[in-house]
């Protein structure tokens, strides 16, 4: 299936959270931004007004929002390992019940296999892992759904 605008989402829940919407019309990215917050119930209330104002100016369109899984491995130290399994679950409801737009996560590990973005946007260490998340999806899953 193809999308018209493809959002790639690197979340935190606490502290900082990427997002990156990139148009298949024109293969370039039209959006970027990192946003830092205290508390999930405010990366939830962020992705939800931008998630509104993407709806209202891109009506009838198809799109497809991909977020990085969660994975902890023994090595990381995290003050709150419990906000970004929230804020990803609070992203799941929001894309396909409340947008009703189709929902893909993308294991971390996929990230790796992406090159890292070479345009003249200068991209934060989150937006660049949602953009790699749309590019991993675009090579290996485009033509699936």
């Amino acid at each position: 299936m193809q999308y018209d605008l493809i959002i790639g989402i690197d979340p935190a829940g606490i502290g900082s959270n990427g997002i990156i919407i990139y148009s298949n019309e024109t293969n370039n990215i039209i959006f970027n931004e990192t946003f830092k917050t205290k508390t999930v119930l405010e990366s939830k209330n962020l992705f939800k007004e931008c998630f509104l104002k993407i709806k209202k100016q891109f009506i009838n369109k198809k799109i497809l929002v991909i977020v990085e899984n969660f994975f902890l491995s023994s090595k990381q130290l995290l003050t709150n390992p419990l906000a970004t399994p929230k804020i990803i679950g609070a992203l799941m409801v929001l894309v396909q019940d409340v947008m009703n737009w189709d929902y893909h996560e993308n294991e971390p590990k996929n990230k790796n296999k992406i090159e890292n973005y070479k345009g003249n946007i200068k991209l934060t260490k989150h937006e660049e892992d949602a953009y790699k998340h749309i590019q991993y999806y675009l090579r290996n899953f485009k033509n699936e759904r």
